[in-house]
């Protein structure tokens, strides 16, 4: 029969032996790039519900505002740098300001893939994401849009190589 000291080191050897094996594969489980990809560190959709992956949003605001998404000059407003003429034309708000990422995602998913439909009834038709400044010179963000197999983008694709 074994005393409580001797069974209370042998569990607690065996919890720390648990959690260096948990550790353990959890850095195995991310240095491979397979299983990193699908525990969702870059395809997701769930923080703006865009039509590319939300890696895409936050890497095209860090390049066009610094990823300030309150962003507000004389001419451009949002997270994205979306023309403020631009920004009232595809979703009847004057400004971002006040609007969370997601919503200006949804605006900046109008302009390029989704088109809008204005109070008035008139619609306001998408004119692709190629505007957009950032995206001229950077192969990382042009590689969402040339390998995104989402129907709206499909269309957008003649400017991949």
């Amino acid at each position: 029969m074994h005393s409580l000291g001797t069974h209370g080191g042998r569990l607690q050897k065996l919890r720390e032996l648990i959690k260096k094996l948990m550790a353990l594969t959890l850095i195995l489980a991310l240095s491979i790039p397979g299983v990193a990809k699908g525990l969702g560190t870059t395809d997701t959709h769930n923080k703006y519900k865009g039509v590319l992956p939300d890696a895409y949003y936050n890497q095209l605001a860090q390049c066009e505002t610094g990823g300030n998404w309150q962003h507000s000059t004389k001419s451009y407003t949002g997270g994205l740098g979306i023309n403020r003429q631009t920004f009232r034309t595809w979703s009847n708000y004057n400004s971002a300001k006040g609007l969370t990422p997601a919503q200006q995602v949804k605006v900046a998913d109008a302009i390029a893939f989704k088109s809008h439909v204005e109070r008035s009834g008139r619609k306001v038709w998408r004119v692709g994401p190629w505007g957009w400044g950032c995206l001229k010179g950077q192969k990382h963000l042009q590689k969402f849009i040339c390998q995104s197999r989402h129907k709206d983008v499909q269309r957008w694709k003649r400017n991949c190589k």
